[in-house]
């Protein structure tokens, strides 16, 4: 395992990490509804090696920018952020 910076510190990074996270499950179920699936589609619902990179990547451009909360919470803002980032 490769050595990681958390450059507003871990507790920071992890918070983050984890509504990053929710984030990408929510989008995901939002973009399923979309599709046709079979049964066996349906309940492979794991996540792959590139979906946990993304996360991780999502989690330290977020942190490495300075976001004003303003009146939102943490989880809005990291999910429009992730749906910015995911879109292209």
């Amino acid at each position: 395992m490769s050595e990681h910076h958390f450059s507003r510190g871990f507790d920071s990074w992890q918070k983050t990490h984890f509504e990053v996270v929710e984030a990408l499950c929510y989008l995901r179920d939002l973009q399923e509804e979309k599709e046709s699936k079979n049964f066996s589609q349906m309940l492979d619902r794991s996540a792959t090696e590139d979906l946990y990179q993304l996360a991780i990547e999502l989690t330290d451009k977020f942190e490495a920018e300075k976001v004003e909360r303003g009146g939102s919470t943490l989880f809005d803002l990291i999910e429009e952020f992730v749906y910015k980032e995911t879109k292209h």
